[in-house]
């Protein structure tokens, strides 16, 4: 099965749970990109899965969620700017 780039994104109150959630998308092979987000390679199956799984861990709580699938020429076209702060004591 193809896999796609696939991008999670979550806003949850539980600490508890937020924790768990990052742990799971840990254990599916993504990496964070932000406190509360995770990118990598998934095929449908499993981003399927993944989000059944996320979703049934929040329960009844109050959070957000986003999984957003994202297509090759979409990735191909994205832009990235990190910048690390600039130790300014010497």
């Amino acid at each position: 099965m193809e896999e796609h780039a696939v991008y999670i994104f979550y806003d949850i109150e539980d600490d508890g749970i937020r924790s768990k959630i990052a742990e799971i998308c840990k254990d599916y092979g993504l990496q964070r990109i932000q406190f509360s987000g995770f990118s990598g390679m998934l095929g449908r199956n499993r981003r399927e899965e993944l989000f059944l799984k996320l979703s049934f861990l929040i329960g009844g709580k109050t959070g957000k969620l986003l999984m957003l699938p994202v297509c090759e020429k979409d990735i191909k076209a994205r832009r990235e700017l990190i910048q690390e702060k600039i130790d300014d004591s010497t």
